[in-house]
């Protein structure tokens, strides 16, 4: 995820010039190991306010599109894909198709990252 810095800043001992690039690895940290135990693992318990005093949700975790919209970080794009998937989702869910093979991969080296093959679904 990227965005341009609003202003001169010091982060990390690291200077930032306002309107420098900036990019935030969101798979990496969501998946850091010296954050979240066993990262890769689907465990929503980890969640649960923490027992000590560090709190995962106060500084590790970096939600994508959760909470109310009115008072949240929401995806721009949201609104449209919601109504775009629910004018299509009947569809395609009584769909007939077959995925061939392909290299499904995702490669963390590349902005945006997506399959390295794309992804081709073929109707029967």
């Amino acid at each position: 995820m990227g965005g341009l810095a609003a202003r001169d800043l010091t982060r990390h001992g690291d200077d930032i010039a306002k309107d420098s690039l900036v990019l935030l690895d969101l798979y990496g940290q969501n998946h850091d190991p010296d954050l979240w135990e066993h990262p890769y693992r689907f465990d929503p318990h980890r969640f649960a306010a923490a027992g000590g005093s560090r709190n995962p949700l106060d500084d590790d975790l970096v939600p994508q599109g959760g909470g109310d919209p009115a008072h949240g970080h929401r995806c721009p794009g949201e609104d449209i894909t919601v109504t775009a998937l629910a004018a299509i989702a009947g569809e395609l869910a009584r769909l007939d198709y077959n995925v061939p093979d392909q290299d499904l991969t995702i490669p963390l080296s590349r902005i945006p990252t997506g399959p390295r093959s794309g992804f081709e679904l073929r109707p029967a």
